[in-house]
């Protein structure tokens, strides 16, 4: 599943579920802001068995827009969620950093510099957006998704993850190496993903900053809070289990 044909700086990954009627701009800003780099790069959206039309406008929107020397691609997988088509799309990259970011685009293009940046110049092995560190904003929000966050939050840290503030924000970046090892041991499939791969990333020591970006809630959001939050407590007490009894050997 790794990709090795090519080499380049910057690998990012979108997923998309039944997102026709946002996934154009996401794509037109990241790459916009992408075409200023110096560095190379690649855009990959895993489509997650979407039932509208998201993976033909993806595909239309490549062939029309990107041209030689561009790298930009959809890959079509079954409905699995969004843990499962992240862990696809991070798997098939073949860039040095691989960033995560959510087809909302909740967090501006124009930061995806400051993960590279930090990245780099920190030797971090895992930077990850926070909407709750000092110099972060959270433009937007509704009082219920922000507390039923912080209670989560609160969970994770007692439970699997002690030390970050926010687990869930969906934009995270990792060197080649991290990704390629975290990811091929990931196991959840929904929205608990982030938190497996902290607990596993954390358990190999592995260097982690918890970045302050400006995040804007979206309207529209596919994410149904009350399940949502239900599943994700379930898979992080299944993490947990898991690295108890040797699974992630």
């Amino acid at each position: 599943m790794i990709n090795t044909c090519h080499n380049w700086l910057l690998s990012i990954v979108i997923p998309t579920y039944n997102e026709a009627d946002r996934v154009l701009p996401t794509l037109e800003s990241v790459v916009a802001f992408l075409r200023l780099q110096t560095y190379s790069w690649e855009v990959i959206v895993v489509d997650d068995g979407s039932f509208d039309k998201t993976p033909s406008i993806v595909s239309n929107w490549i062939e029309e827009n990107i041209g030689a020397g561009e790298f930009c691609r959809v890959i079509l997988v079954d409905h699995r969620g969004k843990g499962s088509a992240i862990k696809v799309g991070m798997l098939s990259a073949g860039g040095a950093y691989r960033l995560m970011c959510d087809a909302d685009l909740a967090v501006s293009p124009e930061q995806i510099g400051k993960f590279v940046g930090f990245i780099e110049r920190g030797n971090y092995d895992i930077v990850i957006g926070s909407r709750q560190v000092g110099g972060a904003q959270r433009l937007h929000d509704s009082p219920l998704r922000y507390f039923t966050g912080r209670l989560f939050n609160w969970f994770v840290r007692a439970i699997a993850v002690p030390g970050i503030q926010d687990t869930q924000c969906g934009y995270k970046c990792f060197t080649k190496e991290a990704a390629e090892y975290l990811f091929q041991k990931q196991r959840v499939k929904g929205w608990g993903f982030d938190v497996e791969i902290l607990f596993l990333a954390a358990k190999e020591n592995m260097d982690i900053l918890e970045m302050p970006v400006s995040w804007v809630n979206v309207e529209k959001s596919k994410v149904q809070i009350h399940k949502a939050s239900l599943e994700m407590v379930r898979d992080t007490l299944l993490v947990r289990l898991r690295y108890l009894f040797g699974r992630y050997k």
